[in-house]
């Protein structure tokens, strides 16, 4: 069975895990013994990293493996559920309307179909999940912004 990596997904959670600790990309390379270029390569998704990176970075920024890797892992409901629930906690009522309004479009095109049996995709499936995603965002932000 072939598996695709992310390695965009990956280091944009990095990137993020990083920004919630306000740390700068020098500090993680100079703590995990890398690059401030490599890191900022690792979080652009222009480099693959190894599993001891992957650890090593995991721990310096207070997060799990499976955060960082959950685009590529099967088993990740929980992390998602979280992450839906860290967003919705401070919207305004405008913000969760349209986030509502969105997974009702989102549902409604079966987009979530495709990821159900957490088969591995291509990248050019991801992409064109995403572009779909995109475009359902963009009617469903019209929409609340005509109602």
């Amino acid at each position: 069975m072939e598996v695709y990596v992310d390695y965009k997904a990956i280091g944009a959670r990095i990137k993020q895990a990083r920004q919630r600790k306000h740390i700068t990309q020098g500090a993680v390379a100079q703590i995990t013994g890398l690059s401030t270029p490599h890191i900022s390569n690792i979080e652009t998704g222009n480099t693959k990293l190894g599993l001891p990176t992957i650890i090593s970075l995991a721990n310096v920024l207070g997060v799990s493996v499976d955060e960082l890797l959950c685009d590529s892992v099967t088993h990740s409901e929980n992390i998602f559920r979280k992450e839906l629930a860290d967003v919705l906690n401070d919207c305004t009522v405008d913000e969760l309307h349209i986030i509502s309004e969105l997974a009702k479009v989102i549902k409604k095109a079966e987009i979530n179909q495709i990821k159900k049996p957490r088969i591995r995709r291509t990248k050019a499936q991801i992409l064109a999940d995403r572009a779909a995603a995109e475009e359902a965002a963009r009617k469903a932000e019209a929409a609340a912004k005509e109602g």
